[in-house]
């Protein structure tokens, strides 16, 4: 927020007061305020217990492998008021991690495609500003929602939207959301094995459980 100007040096002629403008303010200064106070009732942090990604990948001549990994993690902190709004934090998912079952195939995954030794843009892919059409209250039991957000991979950030079934049970949020991404859009060329190449769109699956916790109110600024 921005503080209020300081009044003028001249003691004899005081500037005439503008009721808009200080009301402005006055309401600005209560509008922080309800923030905190609703966020340290209604505000939610959502941190990642475990999980599994599992990434289906279509071959050009039939039939699909899918390469998997347990290695998500990562915090969504809600506002008191979640469905429609991004959430802070982010969601990670180390790329060093994904199994396909075949060693040599993971190695050219890692290594060729997926170019993990770049640096750090390129070793995890990362999901930000995640907005969810619907929130689970503590008491509802599963329901479908639909969520989007901004996805980091291999040094490219773009939006993705999908589908999620979440379910809720005290402290305990449940997640199964799936959304579909295309490799060429992320500057990854499609994989080839053995001759056989891989389908430019692949198919994310994203299960995952997450503890609940209030957020703490945010220190006035």
């Amino acid at each position: 927020m921005r503080s209020a100007e300081r009044p003028g040096q001249h003691v004899a002629a005081k500037p005439a007061r503008r009721p808009g403008r200080w009301i402005g303010l006055a309401a600005a200064a209560l509008g922080c305020f309800a923030s905190s106070a609703s966020g340290a009732s209604g505000a939610e942090v959502w941190t990642v217990a475990s999980g599994e990604v599992r990434v289906r990948c279509a071959l050009t001549v039939g039939g699909s492998f899918d390469a998997v990994t347990p290695a998500i993690s990562g915090t969504l902190a809600w506002g008191p008021e979640p469905a429609g709004r991004p959430g802070d934090g982010a969601i990670r998912v180390r790329l060093d991690s994904l199994d396909t079952g075949i060693a040599l195939r993971n190695a050219h995954l890692r290594e060729s495609y997926l170019e993990i030794h770049r640096g750090e843009a390129f070793e995890d892919a990362v999901l930000t500003a995640v907005t969810l059409d619907r929130a689970p209250a503590a008491s509802e039991g599963e329901f479908d929602a639909a969520f989007s957000g901004s996805l980091r991979l291999h040094g490219v950030e773009l939006p993705i939207a999908g589908t999620a079934r979440l379910g809720r049970n005290g402290d305990r949020i449940r997640v199964e959301a799936r959304f579909d991404l295309s490799l060429e859009a992320f500057g990854i060329p499609p994989p080839r094995y053995l001759g056989v190449g891989v389908r430019d769109e692949v198919r994310i699956s994203v299960a995952l459980e997450a503890t609940v916790a209030p957020s703490p109110p945010r220190a006035p600024t």
